[in-house]
């Protein structure tokens, strides 16, 4: 890797590191370890003294999961704080349920992986910094600046701090991602996704189809096409669970949110699908809230010693469970063009390309998911009963999201198969 090497001696022009990265979550984390053992000088500021629950992604999929094998970072949380789930199961209202074997079925024998969002986020920063990232916690990015050699200023320091790439890791809601002049890009809301966690004497990951293997545990997902909604339901850790519940945002009048809507939440799901025994054996803990579904990205996420990863980068559909795996998949092409090219200007701007092409699969991907799943009305209810009909006799027409993410197919002719249309 191009950094200093060992002993040599830093000159005034020498930037105070190498890489300065705003954001101490999975993606910031995983890049600081990711690089470790190269050399690299890397700080990490989290503005986040004490990281808290708000309803972020808990679950990677097998591909995500393959990303954070090639970054380091699979054992290290499944040591400490995260739980395999090695099946997959599907209920649709009318149907049979699905069952499905990820070991045996993924490209590359992954599965998918749970944890507590703060969990998650506290085992790799601290393993960052155990490697020999600097950490600066409770602390925020002021400001950014672009150039030659970019710097930020943090709290109230009147001296900036510069590196040879400055990372922001810091999430959809980047404030620092519009100061530096990336603009933003959305589509229309669609979805809307609420989320509790169910504490007790309650597992959301057991078998509820008959004949399913155990102990082994599960991802449930309910889907009733008629309502346009559907839930996720998953254990997070002993005695928490995680479970969510998306709908067409013209299912209900109001978004669900707070503990005056817990009831009314419960009643949703059990209409999916979800069985009442989950809600009798446990209860609602810390926050409930919904948010919306639509896409948010940047083209080209690089510029001038600044470079964007995970959310800040772009946003899909949080509907869909996919944000931390593709927040890997970020940090992953980017340590890889930083670890094979001496320009990190250069490389960076690679990495964007590579980002790009396959966010923008990514966003193709659950277009047709979305369009096909939960679009209301007649003509649309005709489509899916005919491509449901196609699936039960030809299940490869539906791409395999799970297992291969971004690489499952979305072009033209993949979509023709999904819809029924070929």
């Amino acid at each position: 890797m191009p950094v200093r090497k060992a002993g040599e001696t830093l000159s005034a022009s020498t930037p105070d590191y190498d890489l300065i990265i705003v954001g101490g979550g999975l993606g910031g984390a995983s890049l600081a370890i990711s690089l470790a053992g190269c050399g690299a000088r890397i700080l990490i500021v989290e503005r986040q003294g004490e990281f808290r629950d708000r309803i972020r992604g808990e679950v990677l999929m097998p591909w995500g999961s393959l990303e954070a094998q090639r970054l380091g970072i699979y054992d290290v949380l499944l040591s400490s704080c995260a739980i395999e789930l090695p099946y997959y199961s599907r209920f649709r209202s009318g149907a049979p349920p699905a069952v499905r074997d990820l070991h045996a079925t993924t490209p590359c024998q992954t599965c998918c992986m749970t944890f507590p969002h703060p969990q998650m986020q506290t085992v790799l920063l601290l393993h960052a910094e155990r490697l020999g990232a600097t950490i600066r916690r409770g602390d925020i990015v002021s400001a950014a600046i672009p150039g030659d050699v970019p710097q930020v200023y943090i709290g109230g320091d009147s001296k900036g701090v510069s590196a040879r790439l400055v990372v922001l890791a810091d999430g959809r809601d980047s404030r620092l991602r519009s100061l530096v002049g990336f603009e933003v890009r959305h589509d229309p809301e669609q979805l809307i996704t609420a989320g509790m966690v169910l504490e007790g004497d309650v597992d959301c990951s057991q078998f509820l189809a008959d004949g399913a293997p155990s102990p082994a545990g599960t991802v449930n997902l309910f889907y009733d096409p008629r309502a346009g909604r559907m839930a996720i339901a998953m254990r997070i850790a002993p005695g928490r669970n995680r479970i969510y519940l998306i709908y067409h945002r013209d299912v209900l009048q109001k978004r669900l949110s707070g503990r005056h809507q817990v009831d009314e939440m419960i009643r949703q799901l059990q209409a999916t699908g979800a069985p009442g025994h989950w809600f009798d054996q446990a209860t609602q803990a810390g926050p409930f809230a919904s948010f919306d579904g639509s896409h948010r990205w940047v083209e080209r996420p690089y510029r001038d010693g600044i470079v964007l990863v995970g959310d800040a980068a772009a946003a899909t559909d949080p509907a869909w469970g996919r944000g931390l795996s593709r927040t890997l998949r970020d940090v992953r092409l980017l340590r890889d063009r930083l670890l094979t090219n001496t320009d990190w200007r250069s490389a960076a701007d690679a990495y964007a390309a590579d980002h790009d092409e396959f966010y923008h699969r990514m966003r193709r991907l659950e277009a047709m998911e979305t369009a096909l799943l939960f679009e209301r009305g007649e003509a649309a209810d005709r489509r899916r009963d005919h491509a449901f009909a196609l699936f039960a006799t030809d299940p490869t027409r539906i791409p395999d999201a799970t297992g291969l993410g971004p690489e499952a197919p979305s072009d033209d002719r993949a979509r023709a198969r999904y819809f029924g249309e070929d």
